[in-house]
């Protein structure tokens, strides 16, 4: 006999999809009878019992990690210049990545004429920021305890930093217990976070038995070509901008480094954990990319804890995707929202399990789209996590790179 247990999460979902097509396909045929739109209704209530669950811990999750993100970055005093050069490589990668991402799915869309018989969101229930001024007002709360109670993500965000960065500017007596509060809070969070995580293949059973009973197998073929769109952005990402910077800002021959640092990505593709790779990622770094230690002792777990260029990508398509899913036109300034939280949420996101699912979550917050169709995206998200964790742990080789390049020549 089998021990469940034993079985890796993912493989429990994929199950759970399996068996969800089927339970949804017999539902949609009887769809007029009494017992199917019984159990439909059932269904739907689990379904919205797990996309609750996971709305439950958004705002104390993303404010203890990002204060545990920042506090663990900024409290090491040494990283002067290697520092500001590392955190100056992953704004901007991220940066780029997300902006791949965002012009991949605007040029495909993926999401154009989609049935996923999901309710458009009222007009008046999308955040619709005027201009460039308004996302910038919108970031400082004038009061940070309504912005927890009313899921104002960015403005969440910007004071978790705020608070985190000023934190760390306390003498050590004074610093310490606010440390140790909010790591130990952090904890308890992560351990209700596994949780709710385990019951995922329950939550996609319900979410695609659900959307298959209502609208059929046309849901599948837009997932297919979101599927596309995110390995195409990835890919450009991993193949073309990395190694251009890899060439001209760490005067690496992009396919050397990339044959030197093979055993680690591979690793990273296999396992889909960065952290899980990290001590085969410095080694490759050190031993065959001739990289300093002293270099890659700083840079790689820095960037194992914020840097997710692959998971701040998906997040931009996964999210247009649901809009355009939804019928739902985002506009540039909304889209400069998506970048923005990705980006922002990415600092603390490294050590959340299914992190670019539960990344999604506060995005879809950020903007005011509903959750829903988070299903589909959790149903084929182990497909593109190996590729985007790949794209991860080569964001973070390539900039312990260009961070020896630049300390070198500054000696």
């Amino acid at each position: 006999m089998v021990n469940k247990d034993k079985i890796a999460l993912h493989w429990k979902i994929v199950l759970a999809l399996v068996l969800g097509v089927i339970i949804g396909a017999i539902l949609q045929l009887e769809v007029m009878a009494d017992w199917s739109q019984q159990i439909a209704a059932i269904l739907k209530f689990g379904a919205s019992i797990f996309l609750r669950l996971l709305k439950m811990v958004v705002v104390p999750l993303v404010a203890s990690s990002l204060f545990v993100g920042v506090t663990s970055v900024a409290s090491n005093r040494d990283l002067g210049k290697i520092g500001l050069r590392t955190a100056f490589y992953y704004i901007t990668t991220s940066t780029l990545a997300i902006g791949i991402g965002l012009l991949m799915v605007n040029l495909i869309q993926p999401g154009k004429g989609a049935k996923l018989g999901l309710t458009v969101p009222a007009l008046t229930d999308i955040q619709t920021p005027g201009s460039l001024w308004d996302i910038l007002l919108r970031m400082i709360p004038t009061n940070p305890v309504a912005a927890l109670a009313q899921f104002d993500m960015i403005g969440i965000i910007f004071f978790s930093i705020l608070f985190a960065v000023f934190t760390t500017t306390l003498q050590k007596s004074e610093r310490e217990p606010v440390v140790r509060f909010f790591n130990s809070f952090y904890k308890v969070m992560m351990k209700i976070v596994h949780s709710i995580i385990a019951l995922a293949p329950y939550g996609v059973f319900c979410l695609i038995a659900n959307l298959i009973a209502t609208t059929g197998f046309a849901v599948f073929v837009p997932l297919f070509k979101y599927l596309v769109t995110v390995t195409l952005a990835l890919a450009v990402h991993f193949f073309i901008i990395l190694p251009l910077i890899a060439k001209f800002f760490a005067g690496k021959n992009p396919l050397n480094y990339l044959t030197a640092m093979a055993p680690a990505l591979l690793t990273a593709f296999s396992s889909a954990s960065s952290a899980a790779t990290l001590p085969l990622t410095m080694e490759c770094a050190e031993k065959r990319g001739a990289i300093p230690s002293r270099i890659t002792h700083l840079v790689l777990p820095l960037g194992a804890t914020v840097n997710m260029d692959g998971t701040a990508l998906y997040e931009g398509v996964a999210v247009l995707f649901i809009a355009q899913a939804l019928g739902v036109d985002l506009g540039l300034l909304q889209q400069a929202t998506v970048l923005l939280t990705a980006l922002l949420v990415s600092i603390g996101a490294a050590g959340i399990p299914h992190a670019g699912l539960v990344m999604m979550v506060i995005i879809l917050e950020a903007v005011g789209l509903p959750l829903e169709a988070t299903g589909m995206i959790w149903a084929v998200d182990r497909v593109v996590d190996m590729a985007r964790t790949a794209t991860n742990v080569w964001s973070d080789s390539i900039g312990a790179a260009v961070v020896a390049h630049y300390e070198s020549s500054s000696d």
